[in-house]
């Protein structure tokens, strides 16, 4: 009716309100300062709680899974590519970033108060879409028991935790580097740093046992598991551009105790799902999954290598292998690995392995040297393999055995030398994940 009485005046009024929105919007106090509130927040909260209680855990089901993430650093600084691979991983599920900070409960001032600002200011620098958790306990290991229970609320509770990985690598520090595209100044105080790193030469937070102890209570309570090592090396621009970066590989054999039907375990599958995930985002990549053949049907793969049904074996784990992934939609290149099978010396070394992971039997004995030094040989050879296969490689995702049990009488030296273990397995590769998952993750029921 306006515009039927005089077009002009009905048009310029419709602009002047536009223009005061605007003008609201940039430059209200609102804006300009956290004190002055917003009834859009009130209204947000109204609205999440309710949806949070409608979210029920008790109804979810394996056809409706998604990785909802607990990724735990110690400090920012060293850890930026990560946070970033992580949040494409997390694809639409749940992103927590969990810090631990050792302190005393009885100081006048809780630390972690001035502390969640600071995560909250480095969400915001990476652009991800996470939570930032931070805990204070007498120890890293039972910190992390803290965040493991209580992160997340309601039926968005983590199911994935993320580890870095145990070694000796120097961290780098991504904030000040001139060729990070983290790069940043805002964490720094006049000569001050927030999340200081460790440098060459200091001690870390934590012992080689207490990781391993870590890495067992989050299997014992029912977490899926990944370690990740070289993730300092990821740069997803070059990947994204580069001609010669191809693939994304997934080894599903346990390699401390290799058996034919590792390839269709819950780990294995727990792994595809992943790199799955990661493919949606880089897909110009392709997925290639190695079947690496023992010489064992059974247990441990313990027939002869001259036996004239191994051929037929081949032949069945390769169609057994593709109908899998087939039947989960998986796009995938299976490329056959025999050194498993026929390398006899290879073979001979990998039965001594079970006695440095859960599968551990009582009357194997203690770890002697000459045990010790067949393994190392071991994990040199299956790391050679890996490695020569991997040149044009991104991602590389690795089955994880279970870590000794804790109340074995000598833990301490076993988990030192488990950890060892998986130094050589993963060495000189490229950005690799060490997975164990304990729950499954794939249907192919309609």
């Amino acid at each position: 009716m306006m515009f039927v009485i005089n077009p002009i005046y009905a048009s310029s009024s419709i602009i002047l309100c536009l223009l005061l929105v605007i003008a609201l919007h940039l430059f209200s106090p609102a804006t300009q300062s956290a004190q002055w509130g917003s009834i859009s927040q009130a209204l947000m909260f109204h609205q999440v709680r309710k949806y949070l209680l409608m979210l029920d855990p008790r109804k979810d089901h394996v056809k409706f899974w998604r990785p909802q993430m607990l990724l735990l650093v110690s400090s920012p600084r060293s850890s930026c590519p990560l946070v970033d691979f992580v949040n494409d991983m997390k694809k639409s599920g749940l992103y927590i970033i969990g810090h631990v900070r050792v302190g005393n409960h009885t100081d006048l001032d809780d630390a972690t108060i001035e502390d969640n600002k600071q995560w909250l200011s480095f969400v915001d620098h990476m652009r991800v879409k996470a939570f930032a958790e931070t805990t204070l306990a007498n120890s890293v290991r039972e910190g992390v028991q803290h965040l493991i229970r209580l992160s997340g609320i309601g039926a968005m509770k983590p199911n994935t935790i993320v580890l870095g990985f145990y070694d000796n690598e120097a961290p780098k520090d991504f904030f000040q580097s001139s060729t990070s595209p983290y790069k940043t100044d805002g964490f720094n105080t006049g000569d001050m740093q927030n999340f200081p790193i460790r440098r060459d030469g200091e001690e870390k937070h934590i012992d080689v046992t207490e990781y391993v102890e870590i890495i067992s209570d989050i299997l014992r309570m029912k977490k899926n598991l990944c370690l990740c090592r070289h993730f300092h090396r990821l740069d997803k621009h070059f990947i994204s551009k580069s001609k010669h970066v191809k693939y994304i590989d997934v080894w599903p054999i346990n390699v401390f105790d290799p058996k034919t039907e590792n390839p269709f375990d819950v780990v294995s599958l727990f792994m595809m799902q992943l790199a799955v995930i990661m493919l949606a985002k880089w897909k110009h990549l392709t997925l290639r999954v190695f079947l690496c053949e023992t010489n064992d049907t059974n247990s441990t793969a313990q027939f002869d290598t001259q036996d004239p049904n191994l051929p037929q074996m081949e032949i069945f784990s390769r169609m057994k292998l593709e109908q899998t992934l087939k039947s989960l939609r998986i796009n995938a290149q299976i490329m056959e690995i025999q050194e498993w099978a026929r390398d006899t010396e290879f073979t001979r070394h990998s039965r001594i392995l079970k006695q440095f992971t859960q599968s551990a039997e009582a009357t194997e004995g203690s770890v002697t040297e000459d045990n010790l030094n067949r393994s190392l040989l071991y994990m040199q050879r299956a790391n050679q393999i890996i490695r020569e296969r991997s040149d044009q490689t991104a991602l590389s995702f690795i089955y994880l055995a279970a870590p000794p049990p804790i109340d074995s009488p000598d833990f301490r030296e076993i988990s030192a030398r488990y950890m060892e273990l998986l130094t050589e397995l993963t060495a000189e590769l490229p950005p690799t994940i060490l997975v164990h998952g304990v729950s499954t993750v794939t249907s192919t029921t309609l």
